[in-house]
């Protein structure tokens, strides 16, 4: 039986100290020359305990922070794209830490005073949406990769990355099939659009669905109160919203599944039933979707390629800090149900 190579081997062939082969191998500084040499040396000996991805990454061991605006309350979205942004960096040997922003009662410098002594790498930032906190982030000079976005563009000297859905393409898509499955004309848009671009993007993704099938469309027809001051989760206030309209919408376009969920709740207690007498189309296709009666036609992320894509795009501005500010679309996928089945 072949005999396993031990480090001690390997530094004996470099002629290097054993201390020094073991910092190599185990992402501890070293001079990156000989870094690169330990590694290759240990990739053509076979050392067994040798992480590839290790490897890949050139030995680096990164040090990223993600970083959340506010608490993560849609935990059936959030929770598998965190769990696949932990898994990645497990997986390629990153270090990845959390913080939570109170923009009421933290200061900005106790943030960056943490970004500092933790000598982070790469920011991933979710949820974060308020502008000045984005100027004061991209101003600390760091790599900075966006889940999501503000509306309207942010200027700043320091580049980065947003990591999105095709959501304007998506609703333009649902609204011309159901346009040409029923002949539906009169759309409501029901969230607040100024929340955050994919927000924004849903909304236009509409508005440009409506003129390609040559309708016409008033802002009175829609409920877009500012979700600081309006609960989407209550059926009641969406009630009163939809009786304050002058003419009932024969589809509603929901920014996301929750709010379908009040949407379809208030049709219920107005005796408008869906989908006979009103569709309704959500986004994101979480639990609320499924558990809704009837069940609510969505649009599905793949929130695992989300968290993967996300850790590669932060990775890639980490080692190209200076590269032009992108922005990267992720493709969704129509999960038809019972909210947009109607017999006819």
């Amino acid at each position: 039986m072949k005999k396993a190579v031990t480090i001690k081997d390997i530094a004996e062939q470099l002629n290097l100290s054993r201390n020094t082969v073991a910092k190599a191998l185990n992402g501890q500084y070293v001079p990156e020359k000989t870094r690169e040499t330990v590694l290759r040396k240990a990739q053509e000996m076979k050392y067994k305990s040798l992480n590839v991805n290790h490897i890949e990454s050139g030995g680096k061991r990164y040090r990223i922070l993600l970083v959340s605006g506010k608490p993560l309350n849609n935990m059936n979205y959030f929770v598998p794209l965190i769990k696949s942004i932990e898994n990645n960096c497990f997986e390629k040997d990153y270090e990845l830490f959390q913080y939570t922003y109170n923009g009421s009662k933290t200061p900005f410098k106790e943030v960056s005073d943490y970004i500092g002594d933790l000598k982070a790498d790469g920011i991933v930032a979710i949820e974060c949406f308020d502008k000045e906190f984005i100027y004061k982030l991209l101003n600390l000079g760091k790599p900075v990769c966006f889940n999501d976005f503000t509306t309207g563009d942010v200027k700043s000297d320091n580049n980065y990355d947003i990591i999105s859905a095709n959501d304007e393409q998506s609703v333009n898509s649902i609204v011309k099939l159901l346009h040409k499955k029923y002949n539906i004309t009169r759309f409501s848009f029901v969230g607040d659009r100024k929340h955050c671009k994919s927000f924004h993007d849903r909304y236009n993704g509409m508005l440009t669905g409506i003129m390609a099938i040559g309708g016409t469309h008033t802002r009175s027809e829609d409920i877009l109160c500012g979700d600081q001051t309006f609960n989407y989760g209550n059926p009641d206030a969406i009630k009163t919203e939809i009786l304050k309209m002058r003419y009932r919408p024969e589809c509603f376009i929901c920014c996301n599944d929750f709010v379908a969920r009040g949407v379809c709740n208030a049709l219920k207690s107005l005796n408008i039933f869906v989908p006979q007498n009103a569709l309704i189309v959500g986004f994101d296709n979480v639990s609320e979707a499924i558990a809704t009666v009837p069940s609510i036609t969505t649009f599905s992320v793949d929130k695992e390629f989300l968290g993967n894509e996300t850790i590669r795009t932060i990775v890639d501005r980490i080692e190209h800090p200076q590269s032009p500010s992108r922005s990267v679309t992720v493709f969704t996928k129509l999960i038809p149900r019972d909210s947009t089945n109607r017999i006819i």
